[in-house]
């Protein structure tokens, strides 16, 4: 049970509903519930029984109450658990009635309410009252709630060049608004930027930003809200540049290096974008991992490591938040030919070419399509996911 389903409700809170209890409610319930006794719905039989006039149902006193269970308290989907009741005085025809609910306790974890209910005719006279124990409902199945379903906006780390450019298009593309996150690459993101713009389908802005900078981070982040609206899809794809050395050679700092802009920068990155999400009940997380998750490369412990800390915390943000209605995923793909690999030697290439069935290598537009999946309402099921992009082999 999410406890932001609960926080709307509070012990004394009061709801209130009124109906009139006129002939046509009467002989309509009389028809829904096949009771037609005669002191219901007629009037000379009412006195020989001793009432003034006939009377209505108890049991629509009941219904109204469910009314505002199912609607009011707890709202849609409750379950109502147990009543006790008593009725003090007869529902006359004509009379107005208020129906009183009070929250006596209630227990947020299981979303099990108490109620008390008192019920006044406008005499002001009790004519039933008691209590009851209802269920707060759970949706299970059925599509998440989206309270953004117009414009979207998307944060790329790492998206003048590579993988992010092709991201930052592709989304562009698809209608989404796209805030471009570049280092040192200006001209690089500013290409990009007019690429996605000669769509006419989305807004497209790039802010610079050292992202190992706690302080920048939060600057960029409040530039791109001013600009474009508070981002409810991240793609963190920035990297440093590759480091190739022995393990037994690597120092603190090169593991540092990896650690701040992989696990630290999305950290900062999602303490805050992670409330809007939370309060409009929508948000996307993908991360960039690596194949070498899979199969480890030589010389690479330190970026390895850094995405395996990546992937740790791609997976305990999908547990935390999902229930706000936030995925949190991550694209681990084989090596693709970008300007990040461009030292790695072409034989080296065709050796990792030749490990895929499909005996080439991935290429950002791949990377791309699968992250615009991932962010669309068709993979809103996926969460915590680490998905091979290798070609094949795992």
């Amino acid at each position: 049970m999410s406890e932001d389903k609960l926080t709307p409700f509070h012990q004394g809170q009061v709801f209130r509903d009124e109906f009139t209890a006129d002939r046509e409610l009467i002989e309509a319930f009389a028809d829904f519930s096949q009771d037609f006794n005669p002191v219901h719905v007629d009037a000379e039989v009412a006195r020989d029984y001793g009432y003034s006039k006939p009377f209505a149902h108890g049991a629509i006193l009941s219904a109204v109450l469910s009314r505002i269970i199912g609607m009011k308290v707890p709202g849609p989907g409750a379950v109502w658990m147990k009543q006790n009741m008593e009725w003090l005085k007869p529902v006359y025809l004509g009379d107005q009635i208020e129906v009183e609910v009070t929250i006596a306790r209630y227990s947020r974890g299981a979303g099990i309410f108490e109620l008390e209910i008192i019920t006044q005719n406008q005499k002001k006279e009790i004519v039933m009252e008691g209590s009851a124990k209802v269920k707060q409902g759970q949706k299970l199945s059925g599509k998440s709630e989206n309270k953004t379903a117009g414009r979207r906006v998307a944060l790329v780390t790492g998206g003048s060049r590579g993988i992010g450019a092709s991201v930052a298009k592709t989304l562009g593309k698809a209608g989404i608004d796209v805030a471009l996150i570049y280092h040192q690459s200006k001209d690089a993101s500013s290409a990009v930027i007019k690429e996605i713009k000669t769509n006419e389908k989305a807004k497209a802005i790039a802010v610079q930003a050292d992202l190992t900078d706690a302080e920048q981070t939060k600057s960029m982040l409040a530039e791109v809200s001013e600009q474009l609206g508070a981002p409810d899809i991240v793609i963190h794809a920035a990297t440093p540049p590759l480091s190739f050395k022995n393990i037994t050679e690597l120092t603190r700092e090169d593991f540092q290096d990896y650690l701040n802009v992989y696990l630290m920068a999305a950290h900062d990155l999602v303490q805050h974008t992670s409330p809007s999400m939370s309060k409009n009940h929508f948000g996307r997380y993908v991360f960039l991992g690596t194949s070498a998750l899979f199969h480890p490369a030589k010389k690479m412990a330190a970026y390895t490591t850094a995405k395996y800390a990546l992937l740790g915390y791609m997976r305990s943000l999908a547990f935390e938040l999902g229930s706000s209605g936030i995925t949190s995923n991550m694209i681990s793909p084989s090596m693709a030919v970008t300007d990040l690999t461009e030292e790695v030697p072409a034989r080296l290439k065709e050796m990792e070419a030749a490990k895929s069935s499909l005996r080439r290598l991935v290429t950002p537009e791949d990377i791309a399509e699968t992250c615009s999946f991932l962010v669309s309402d068709a993979g809103a099921y996926l969460n915590g996911v680490n998905m091979p992009l290798t070609g094949g082999p795992v």
